[in-house]
């Protein structure tokens, strides 16, 4: 087994290169309130970092609070209890340089809009100029150039998620939030969606935090992988994935070390799930769909 898991997080500060902490959370934790009066724990007692163009994944079991975790981090929900921080400023909202990709594609992108107009939302700052520039140079980035003036509906799964990567992108962030991003694509769509934002985020330099049910798909892609509890989540430990970059799918997946990682990983979870008793899994307060299992 890989020397790579670094404990047991609860009770205990966020890790990471502090010199260059880019976001820290110190023990935040938030429940939902609903109309009959009962309570829901969403996420409880986290403690976590991201430096500096670094690629975190967090995985964990269904219904454990990981996208509630990533609405906290980037400002869109409010967390009850702990301290968030960007840039070394209290995070209250979404900061402007920070960019996140939803799983539902279909419904992040404006159908009457084209790709073009769709990356260049958002860009209302700048000049006409520098939108189509930024436009174009954020779809050559996600291979989309040759539908440029095509509309969404005209347009696979995939490219549509492509789609709204190149948006996101188009903002020039310095970290990219991803809640499950490529979960309702197929497999080989998938592999090809995950090669190129590890190609993008190591070309732009961009720290980014995946949510992600896919144990292979976390290992791939991250520097660590953060593994959660079930609900009321809590960090049960972080595992630091020793693979040299760049990575290729099929090369990565054959190494012993990296099923190493995934059998770790696994078990982890499994080992935690087998200690809590069921959960039904609801929808959210916020609408979203409950998560699903790795």
């Amino acid at each position: 087994m890989p020397e790579a898991i670094k404990g047991r997080q609860h009770d205990r500060q966020a890790t990471g290169p502090a010199a260059a902490t880019l976001l820290e959370a110190r023990n935040i934790a938030k429940c939902f309130s609903h109309p009959n009066g009962t309570v829901t724990p969403a996420i409880g007692d986290i403690a976590l970092s991201l430096a500096k163009g670094e690629f975190v994944a967090i995985v964990g079991p269904s219904g454990c609070g990981k996208t509630t975790l990533l609405r906290c981090l980037c400002g869109l929900l409010k967390p009850d209890s702990g301290t968030l921080s960007y840039a070394g400023k209290p995070v209250s909202d979404v900061p402007e340089d920070v960019a996140v990709v939803f799983q539902e594609y279909n419904r992040s992108l404006f159908p009457w809009l084209s790709v073009r107009r769709n990356v260049e939302f958002g860009l209302n700052k700048l000049s006409k100029t520098e939108r189509r520039a930024r436009a174009e140079e954020a779809l050559t980035r996600v291979h989309l150039t040759d539908v440029i003036e095509h509309y969404p509906w005209q347009l696979s799964g995939g490219m549509q998620q492509r789609v709204a990567i190149a948006r996101a992108v188009a903002t020039q962030p310095n970290l990219l939030l991803m809640d499950e991003p490529f979960a309702s694509v197929d497999a080989q769509t998938r592999i090809r969606l995950e090669t190129m934002t590890a190609s993008i985020s190591t070309e732009l330099g961009l720290a980014t935090l995946l949510i992600t049910h896919d144990i292979d798909e976390a290992v791939f892609l991250a520097d660590r992988v953060i593994v959660l509890s079930p609900r009321p989540s809590s960090v049960l430990a972080e595992v630091v994935v020793d693979i040299p970059r760049p990575r290729t799918e099929l090369e990565v997946k054959a190494m012993p070390r990296f099923q190493e990682y995934r059998r770790l990983i696994h078990d982890l979870i499994v080992a935690k799930q087998s200690d809590t008793p069921d959960v039904v899994d609801t929808p959210a307060p916020d609408g979203t769909e409950p998560e699903r299992s790795p």
